[in-house]
């Protein structure tokens, strides 16, 4: 069974997460390109930057606010353990053909270019290798549904991992347990 706050919620986890990325992190934790996916250890001597981590958290909020499918999913890894959690036990979403599904229900879910969040507490980091990052927040959120502002505050946190050399969602979750969204 679907429940539309926590399934809106995770529509609002790339603005959140965003900020989240503003305020935490290590940049100066070594990273490695990844020539391969079979190899993602193999080391450079980049560094991680809190811009790599904002790119792609970037890219996902456009995309939620375009709600354009293939822009979101091109946010996340490709490996089948990848997972989307909501609040509820039945709010986990597994591997790329559930995320999708799980994306098309949400974006019925708000007004397109609606989407908005303030965190005031974030943190973040990665790695010694540079091929994990985690990212920490809890926000207050806005967004409309037919035009009708909705306010609710949400518990966000993901991880990344880097594929093919881009940074790539591994695990999304975002809870709101405590009150359902205002409506005004």
């Amino acid at each position: 069974m679907r429940q539309p706050v926590t399934i809106l919620c995770l529509a609002f986890l790339m603005t959140t997460l965003m900020a989240a990325c503003g305020a935490g992190g290590r940049s100066e934790v070594a990273t490695s390109q990844t020539p391969t996916a079979s190899s993602p250890s193999a080391n450079t001597d980049k560094k991680v930057t809190p811009d790599e981590i904002r790119e792609v958290l970037a890219q996902h909020d456009k995309a939620l606010n375009e709600k354009n499918l293939d822009a979101v999913m091109a946010t996340f890894s490709t490996d089948p353990k990848t997972v989307v959690l909501g609040t509820g036990a039945e709010e986990r979403w597994v591997g790329p053909q559930e995320i999708r599904a799980a994306y098309t229900e949400m974006f019925k879910d708000y007004d397109a270019g609606t989407l908005q969040s303030n965190c005031d507490w974030k943190t973040g980091g990665a790695d010694d290798s540079g091929t994990m990052a985690w990212l920490a927040a809890i926000c207050a959120a806005k967004d409309s549904l037919q035009g009708k502002t909705r306010e609710y505050k949400l518990n966000v946190s993901a991880a990344m991992q880097k594929q093919d050399g881009m940074w790539r969602f591994v695990m999304l979750h975002m809870s709101n347990a405590f009150q359902p969204p205002v409506t005004k």
